[in-house]
């Protein structure tokens, strides 16, 4: 039941995965997409998003960035 001057909250949809790591549970906010690049909340390791189905997130450990020293 709504009443005068309140507003309906969405309900949004959360995302969940668990880091590959440490396998902390890690929610992520609607419009995630895959490729995106996140960090673990408890690890704090780089990961990507690799596969998106419906509700659930398939995380990978994302490739460590190397310096080219000038290549």
């Amino acid at each position: 039941m709504i009443f005068k001057g309140q507003r309906k909250l969405k309900n949004k949809m959360n995302f969940q995965g668990h880091c590959p790591i440490c396998d902390c549970t890690i929610n992520l906010p609607e419009g995630t997409e895959e490729s995106e690049i996140i960090t673990c909340p408890e690890c704090h390791n780089r990961l990507v998003v690799s596969k998106i189905e419906k509700e659930n997130v398939i995380l990978e450990e994302a490739p460590k960035i190397e310096e080219d020293w000038g290549e």
